[in-house]
């Protein structure tokens, strides 16, 4: 399943129903199956175009009232439903086209969008692709400078961790430290290739504390590990190695 090119709302509102089995709100039945993600859009908000694709649309009488389909034409399909109208009818739209707007047609118990992801005739789970989706921004280069939520600061620490874990947790086991004139840094594989990875100030001491890094690897637990290794203490045939491999 490709990813979205943009969350198909304006706004990032709260989800109210996940993916998967639940008790019908309609019915009340048990061990219904929910085929998408709702989330608690308002009357009147607008449904845009995730991304680049063929339009159809329908009505669906008791049941999903007014839908919205986008084929990418490569089996990626996206889906929507219970709108009270649609800006887009049919035809080939681009990525962040208004295409409809969120109500509560066919059987439904309020104004809600109720979004889906079909691949290849099947339906898929498309929670990570919502959430990993950015909003449109509505072609402006200068976003609207919004204070940072909850939700902003928890999507950057999420960042922050990925950034550390992708940077350094190269091995199962800490990476050894290495100091020389200029600072520190430890020698991870790119790609099954040697190169040098420069520690920022500040870095090396978080890295040891996550346990991603060690000043060397001890020989004999629990003994202390050494202080870090100097690379004066190297052959020079070592240290001409050691700095022919290129930095990341």
């Amino acid at each position: 399943m490709r990813e979205l090119t943009y969350f198909p709302l304006l706004e990032s509102f709260p989800k109210t129903s996940g993916y998967g089995y639940r008790i019908d709100p309609i019915t009340g039945a048990q061990g219904a199956f929910h085929r998408g993600v709702d989330y608690g859009a308002p009357d009147g908000a607008s449904l845009i175009a995730p991304y680049d694709g063929q339009v159809t649309t329908g009505y669906e009488s008791g049941g999903a009232g007014n839908w919205v389909w986008v084929d990418d034409g490569n089996g990626n399909l996206f889906k929507s439903f219970h709108h009270s109208g649609f800006a887009v009818t049919g035809g080939w739209v681009t990525a962040g086209t208004e295409l409809a707007w969120i109500d509560s047609t066919g059987s439904s118990t309020g104004s809600h969008a109720h979004l889906e992801l079909w691949e290849w005739g099947i339906n898929i789970d498309p929670t990570g692709y919502l959430d990993r989706a950015p909003l449109f921004s509505g072609g402006s280069q200068h976003p609207p400078e919004d204070e940072m939520t909850d939700e902003d600061w928890n999507q950057m620490r999420q960042m922050l961790n990925n950034f550390i874990v992708g940077k350094l947790a190269m091995h199962s086991t800490p990476n050894v430290l290495i100091a020389d004139d200029h600072g520190q840094f430890t020698v991870v594989l790119v790609d099954g290739k040697p190169h040098r990875l420069v520690l920022r100030q500040g870095e090396d001491s978080l890295a040891a504390k996550v346990g991603l890094l060690a000043p060397q690897k001890p020989m004999n637990p629990p003994e202390p590990c050494p202080v870090a290794l100097n690379v004066n203490s190297l052959t020079p045939q070592e240290r001409d190695i050691l700095y022919s491999y290129p930095t990341v």
